[in-house]
Order: structure tokens, then C-alpha cells, then sequence
């Protein structure tokens, strides 16, 4: 499992430039909250803060690790 987690700052600039808002009657800032402090630290986290869409995909693929059954 790969969770993205950029910072509350990040989610709120890139939810200002979208024409559709996800979060509804929530706060980026709540469920940032949320995500961090209810969430089980399962799998690779990763802060995406400062990279583009590649850069995170290159992250995710040097830092997998391959499941084993």
C-alpha cells in the first residue's frame, strides 16, 4: 500500500486551482488531521509536498519493496 501524504499547505494550493472541490463540508486541515493522527502507519508513506506526478512515481518504484506471500 502507498498512502500520499503531502502537507495540509500543499492539498489546500493544489485544491484552490481545481474547478471540482473533493472535500466537501470538510477542511483540508481536518482531514489532514485525520489521515496523520487515525491512520495505521501501514505500507510506504510518502510526503509528495514538493514533487511532480513523475517524481512520485519514480519514488514509489525505488522504494517498493516486493511483497512476499
Amino acid at each position: 500500500m502507498v498512502v500520499l501524504a503531502p502537507d495540509a499547505a500543499t492539498v489546500a494550493a493544489r485544491e484552490a486551482g481545481r474547478a471540482k472541490k473533493a472535500y466537501g463540508a470538510f477542511s483540508v486541515a481536518d482531514l489532514d488531521r485525520g489521515l496523520r493522527e487515525t491512520t495505521p502507519r501501514i505500507g510506504l508513506w510518502l510526503d509528495t509536498s514538493g514533487q511532480t506526478p513523475e517524481q512520485t512515481v519514480d519514488t514509489i518504484l525505488a522504494e517498493a519493496v516486493p511483497h512476499k506471500p
